[in-house]
């Protein structure tokens, strides 16, 4: 499903078509944990932007200096020009404003994917080149494997970089720091930002069909009521699939670990030092999540759990996990905002609200950030020019709210991707709500599996939890030993 979003992606991007940006009206719902992705870009911005970039471009004589940017090709213009395709010349825009605002000689390395950047930098910096200025890759096909080589350096005592700005994602200095040491740079410098985000979409044909009310759906998103019970009441409305070819699901494609954490668990916590670690033993509540999601979603009369294109042709007779839903035959679709860019081509209509929380007692939603797309940027060790650097990425994350989320957020996703100004007003709360983990960096993981301790997690709060408490625990001890592993790594300055 994700390579035929990101191939969908990069022919959708290159339509060239003209939108118009909107403010949605405020939701009036608490989130927290905001990642300040979520209001569209206004023009007094912009020129506070420009503003400070210009500010920026005072701070030191960078005329004539070179700068080396490497990483997957979707993080560059796909021409050095305007072109009229809305992302590659927002990436342009970014980069033209760089180069003449600096003096700099911009020089781009465009690779396929994040294991060639990976291989690319680990290969150069460990070998002691310094080429590479800033890097920007995927976390589980990247990041995660320069910071447990040691090849990149922290970035959270750099001058220039401000982290309260809006271009950055403030609570990745809770959720990635090991004993105070970030190594992660993430928010708009990284498209993909836009795309990674766990949501529910529900099918506008089913809920007229059952007699499900869409607003009610909308109101309950908006006044922090959309919970497990009240996502199953409404799901109830569809009667329970008889024939696995034909009938209508209640769910389709559930994911375990984003109900975990949009139903107020974590997985790594932190000790009084800023360790990370993970608890050893299940807990009651976790336990007591896995029966409650299990209950339903193991259930096939209810749910039609994808494990893969082949499965759900022999399973369920559709082509692909997301046919259920766009042939109408799927009421709740669990999916990321990568997916909503995709389904909006597709002939099936739908709304979009957050993952559901535990209970209406919850505070606020918390909406799972996926490491099979999320991309951020990371600084090798061996940067020959730091201050440059932490300067230039500055700057890149001021231009990028200026340019990529307007590109991405506000005219593909929130005008382009959706149906109707309640979707608008839920998207804002599923990006104001944004959450990441740092188990995508001691979990083994790769661009096609959660990793070992993940996994376990993941089938125990979707379709089996028969072993739950033993594959816990002994997957925990191997966590233990690799979180002990990057704690040393990092102790050791890499």
């Amino acid at each position: 499903m994700k390579k035929k979003i990101i191939a969908f992606l990069l022919v959708f991007l290159m339509t060239g078509a003209v939108l118009v940006s909107c403010k949605p009206s405020d939701g009036g719902n608490e989130t927290g944990g905001g990642t300040d992705t979520a209001v569209a870009t206004e023009p007094a911005e912009e020129n506070e932007i420009d503003a400070y970039v210009a500010e920026l471009a005072g701070e030191m004589d960078t005329e004539g200096k070179t700068f080396t940017y490497v990483g997957h090709s979707v993080n560059f213009p796909t021409e050095e020009k305007e072109t009229g395709d809305i992302l590659s010349d927002s990436l342009y825009y970014r980069q033209r404003d760089l180069v003449e605002l600096f003096g700099i000689d911009w020089e781009p390395v465009s690779l396929p994917g994040g294991e060639d950047t990976k291989d690319r930098v680990s290969q150069e910096v460990t070998a002691g080149g310094n080429d590479f200025d800033l890097v920007c890759g995927g976390m589980l096909t990247c990041g995660q494997a320069l910071l447990n080589l040691g090849v990149i350096q922290p970035v959270q005592d750099l001058n220039y970089v401000d982290f309260d700005r809006e271009w950055w994602v403030q609570s990745m200095r809770d959720t990635f720091s090991v004993k105070g040491q970030l190594f992660y740079l993430f928010g708009p410098i990284v498209p993909y930002t836009y795309l990674d985000t766990h949501c529910v979409l529900f099918n506008k044909n089913l809920t007229g069909m059952f007699g499900i009310n869409d607003s009610d759906l909308y109101d309950a998103a908006m006044s922090g009521k959309w919970t497990l019970d009240k996502m199953e009441e409404v799901a109830s409305a569809v009667q329970p699939v008889t024939g696995s070819t034909s009938g209508v699901y209640r769910y389709v494609h559930p994911v375990g670990v984003p109900f975990l954490f949009a139903c107020g668990e974590t997985i790594t916590k932190f000790d009084e030092e800023g360790a990370p670690y993970v608890d050893e033993t299940l807990s009651l509540s976790l336990s007591d999540l896995s029966d409650r999601l299990v209950s339903f979603q193991a259930d096939e009369t209810q749910t039609a759990y994808l494990k893969s294109d082949e499965d759900a042709s022999k399973k369920f007779g559709v082509e692909s996990v997301d046919r259920l839903f766009m042939n109408d035959r799927g009421l709740f679709y669990f999916a990321d905002t990568g997916d909503v860019m995709y389904l909006r081509t597709q002939s099936v209509e739908f709304g979009i609200l957050p993952m559901p929380k535990l209970n209406a007692a919850q505070p606020n939603y918390r909406s799972y950030s996926n490491p099979w797309v999320g991309q951020a940027v990371y600084i090798p060790k061996t940067v020959k020019d730091l201050a440059l650097v932490d300067l230039m990425a500055e700057a890149m994350g001021a231009l990028s709210q200026k340019y990529i989320k307007d590109a991405y957020y506000d005219r593909m996703l929130r005008t382009q991707a959706i149906f109707d100004m309640e979707s608008q007003q839920t998207l804002e709360i599923i990006f104001g709500s944004k959450i990441y983990d740092m188990s995508v960096l001691y979990s083994d993981g790769n661009q096609n599996t959660w990793g070992t301790f993940l996994d376990s997690i993941d089938k125990a709060l979707s379709v089996d939890n028969s072993t739950f408490a033993s594959d816990y625990r002994a997957n925990a001890r191997v966590a233990k030993m690799n979180i002990m592993s990057l704690i040393r790594t990092v102790e050791k300055g890499g």
